[in-house]
């Protein structure tokens, strides 16, 4: 059983609702784009704890307003939650989408904690939740006990399965198009053309992530599954841990803008083999194509405000090229803004179909282990041949 995306948004608009913020999710389906063109003012955030604080911001206004989100962003409304809302007693309707749920069939392996855990989570932090039940009737049930606990200044949280929310139109979300000439998967191959093989890579959670496991899986990469917005912070810990190896962070602009202060960490520190790549499509690619807010963002221009050595915005393919063999011959950290296209294979191979998660962990540390050692006994062959 299934709701329209437009009927939700109608029932919260007559409910009182007039502010709409959150981060996309798959299992929302179109319900962000969708909100643009519905009756609620709609915010985009970076973040799941900015778009808590949005809405708190609108409620203290005397506003209503609803946030939607994944359950695996609940880690990051925590804060916000219990020290903002709960503290403060500011109500926010929460909308979240519960993926690897316990009575459902297997999700992705970073969705399994936190599927097992939602509900545990708030009960922790004393919110009220009830289920989705995906009819119209049992709409309008959580309705009365969201405005229930709207009149107790208490946050209220709904948990939608996958399916429970149809589409309301057959226009794609974000469907603007783009003109720029290179797709993620072009842009990758030629990141790789100029790319040091020893290169150990850091890629970002989804799309960014299936393309380079389909054009090039080595043991030098690490894939992220799940924990979007730290893929910098993750390749610049390991850059700044083995500087004689040089590190690629192969990053997308929902997760560069998630959390960009990272941006100034790495600025800060300037990790001298960190080369730090965004592939910008100006959109969610992965959650379907919701737009994100990079398009009226210069993250070239953040990047060289926040103190990396380099920071160029690339369109063509010899753009990309020519920044790729400047990071090559000087020390950085570089960054490489490059701006593509939403065009991807029809369909993507996902890393979970040859590595498990601790498998990828466990041959990408591998082929560290194996580079050291070679590192050691190459000089130590050099000075016995030296002394033939």
């Amino acid at each position: 059983m299934s709701v329209p995306t437009n009927v939700l948004l109608s029932r919260l608009s007559a409910a009182g609702y007039t502010f709409f913020s959150g981060v996309p999710c798959s299992h929302f389906a179109d319900l962000f784009e969708r909100a643009t063109e519905s009756a609620l003012t709609d915010v985009a955030a970076a973040n799941e704890g900015s778009a808590v604080a949005l809405a708190a911001g609108a409620a203290l206004s005397g506003q209503r307003a609803v946030v939607a989100l994944q359950n695996s962003g609940l880690g990051h409304v925590v804060n916000p939650l219990t020290s903002l809302l709960m503290v403060n007693r500011i109500p926010v309707l929460l909308l979240i989408s519960v993926r690897g749920h316990p009575d459902e069939s297997a999700d992705e392996p970073q969705h399994v904690f936190m599927g097992a855990a939602t509900k545990a989570i708030l009960d922790q932090l004393a919110i009220d939740w009830c289920e989705f039940d995906g009819t119209t009737g049992g709409l309008d049930q959580l309705l009365i006990r969201a405005a229930e606990a709207h009149r107790q200044d208490a946050p209220f949280a709904v948990l939608l399965r996958k399916g429970q929310l149809a589409q309301s139109s057959a226009g794609p979300a974000c469907d603007v198009p783009l003109d720029y000439p290179l797709s993620a998967g072009e842009a990758i191959e030629l990141i790789g053309q100029r790319l040091d093989p020893a290169t150990l890579i850091i890629s970002t959670t989804g799309f960014i992530t299936r393309e380079l496991f389909r054009i090039n899986d080595r043991p030098e990469n690490f894939y992220m599954q799940g924990s979007l917005g730290h893929c910098s912070a993750l390749a610049a810990g390991l850059a700044i841990a083995m500087p004689e190896r040089p590190v690629l962070a192969l990053d997308g602009d929902g997760g560069a803008l998630m959390h960009m202060g990272v941006m100034s960490t790495i600025g800060h520190t300037k990790p001298q083999n960190l080369i730090h790549v965004v592939l910008d499509n100006e959109s969610y690619a992965s959650t379907g194509g919701q737009a994100s807010t990079s398009r009226s963002s210069s993250l070239d221009l953040v990047a060289s405000a926040c103190g990396y050595r380099s920071a160029v915005r690339c369109v063509e393919a010899e753009h990309i090229l020519t920044a790729m063999e400047h990071c090559a011959s000087t020390p950085g950290p570089h960054f490489l803004l490059c701006k593509i296209n939403r065009s991807h294979p029809a369909t993507l191979p996902r890393v979970t179909t040859r590595h498990t998660p601790v498998g990828n962990k466990r041959r990408f540390q591998d082929a560290i282990q194996d580079a050291m050692e070679r590192d050691v006994l190459e000089p130590s062959i050099a000075g016995q041949r030296g002394t033939m």
